[in-house]
């Protein structure tokens, strides 16, 4: 009988703990449902290199007014519009069939207001996260614009990173070489659960 209460008592206490804990909701997102674009400068200068990959897939959990979580990117998709070049970059730089994915890791994004509150109008947040890429990570500051109506969260995040980071050389083509700052702008859409 004594064991029997005590359980029934470790019970209630649990069943009274998870009711008050905070409840957060997970935003999930589908690769097929956004989309990834770098842009980077070449030497000489006047060369742009543009490219793009599917949206990024992962879950963001809210936790009040933050977010935290991860969202990766399949390089595997990555695509410049130019057949060689992309297999020299995929295979000799960022070695894709080792390294597949870049992720973009929040530990704990400031929202100006409670998750549960974001409205069908664009609230503009500045973030600071992790990215990793060719197995390396490096800090990154860029700026994410969220909406959300009901269930549905849309956004775009903008960041800068440095390829020298990730990478041991400056990766080239015909000669070109990339500078080292490479901007990725990411387009997202998910599902809240």
């Amino acid at each position: 009988m004594k064991h029997f209460l005590l359980t029934f008592l470790l019970a209630v206490s649990v069943q009274a703990a998870s009711k008050n804990a905070p409840k957060g909701e997970s935003v999930f997102f589908k690769a097929t449902e956004g989309r990834t674009e770098f842009f980077a400068i070449g030497k000489p200068s006047m060369i742009k290199i543009n490219g793009e990959a599917q949206g990024p897939e992962g879950r963001l959990t809210a936790s009040k007014n933050s977010l935290s979580g991860s969202v990766k990117v399949d390089l595997n998709q990555l695509t410049t519009k130019n057949d060689l070049r992309d297999e020299h970059v995929k295979n000799k730089y960022l070695e894709v069939s080792k390294f597949p994915e870049a992720i973009l890791e929040f530990i704990n994004l400031q929202l100006p207001m409670d998750f549960a509150n974001l409205s069908d109008k664009e609230t503009e947040v500045p973030f600071t996260a992790k990215f990793t890429m060719h197995g390396k990570t490096s800090d990154v500051t860029g700026t994410a614009k969220i909406a959300r109506i009901a269930a549905r969260v849309a956004g775009n995040a903008q960041f800068v990173f440095k390829i020298t980071s990730h990478l041991d050389t400056l990766p080239s083509w015909l000669g070109v070489k990339v500078a080292e700052d490479v901007t990725v702008k990411v387009q997202l859409k998910g599902v809240v659960q």
